[in-house]
């Protein structure tokens, strides 16, 4: 959830709110403790009533996990739900630290569950502080970005087009049969050739070209470099993943090849650059999703901690 900008307005009364709640919370358990001389704990008035309700706060936050699997629940939108669950969140950790006495606590059951609360409301502010910082990141450094689940495929794709290009201009290194069938497609001479579809209407116009001369390196270098590292990127461990020795690379290419072979170097030097953002994208992407994996299980525990601490706190008092 992005907060700022464009969702202020939505989030202001939020902050507001929580702001005036926790204040007077606050205000109310100094009075408390002024009045006894001691920090009020669970059973005071004000401990009793933060525990409540923090307690309700928590069980709310745990509904937000089923309300995104059941699409079916008509209470509130998603960003409704997600807005409600980071802001009654962050109020939380005062009810629940002045419940706790301020953490002057004892007793194995309160321990485990204090310290996965803390743990819990850290890695969703963690979390909340990554949802602000990457997707700027994401917008700066991955002009190319594409849905994360298709990197891959995109690559692929990428690394097919760019390989015809090479087959119809640059000088074979001794190709497959399959690389001779995709040369077919392509004239020897420079022009375009019409592709006609029913009663001989033009559908498509594609470009033909003629073999440049000397650009043997490049058909080489493509099969040996640029080829593995579009379809692997950086999990291949290819020099072409660092952007230095990229540009070293295309620059030591351009000086043994023809100028006319110019276009041809800058489109290989533009895909493996667009293979650089998708794997930058893949590991903010991660990166950005992989608090869940802390956070998400650690809620359960929360909540079956609470469930045990609620009865056993009762009985007690």
């Amino acid at each position: 959830m992005i907060i700022g900008g464009r969702t202020w307005p939505r989030d202001r009364p939020w902050i507001i709110g929580i702001a005036v709640v926790a204040a007077a919370a606050a205000a109310w358990y100094a009075v408390e403790w002024a009045g006894t001389g001691s920090l009020p704990g669970g059973s005071s008035r004000p401990g009793l009533a933060y525990g409540i309700l923090g307690g309700l706060i928590i069980i709310f936050e745990l509904l937000l996990w089923p309300r995104k699997r059941v699409r079916s629940w008509r209470l509130g939108s998603a960003q409704t739900w997600l807005r409600a669950h980071v802001w009654l969140g962050l109020l939380c950790l005062p009810l629940v630290l002045m419940h706790a006495r301020l953490l002057v606590i004892g007793g194995l059951l309160n321990i485990a569950l204090m310290a996965t609360f803390l743990v819990v409301i850290a890695s969703g502010i963690w979390g909340l502080w990554l949802q602000q910082f990457l997707p700027g990141v994401l917008l700066d450094e991955v002009p190319a970005e594409t849905i994360r689940e298709q990197i891959d495929h995109v690559a692929a794709r990428e690394a097919a087009d760019v390989g015809r290009l090479v087959r119809a201009v640059c000088e074979p290194i001794g190709e497959s049969a399959e690389e001779d069938d995709d040369r077919d497609d392509f004239a020897v001479v420079t022009g375009f050739r019409a592709m006609t579809g029913i009663q001989g209407r033009v559908v498509e116009t594609l470009p033909v070209y003629s073999v440049i001369p000397g650009t043997l390196e490049i058909s080489r270098r493509f099969h040996d470099d640029i080829r593995p590292f579009l379809l692997a990127g950086r999990a291949g461990g290819s020099p072409l993943a660092g952007r230095r020795q990229a540009e070293g690379f295309f620059a030591t290419l351009r000086d043994s090849c023809p100028a006319d072979a110019a276009g041809v170097i800058d489109r290989l030097e533009r895909a493996c650059e667009h293979r650089r953002q998708f794997d930058l994208q893949a590991r903010l992407h991660d990166r950005l999703h992989r608090w869940l994996l802390v956070h998400v299980p650690l809620s359960v525990v929360l909540g079956v901690l609470l469930a045990a601490h609620v009865p056993i706190a009762l009985w007690y008092w």
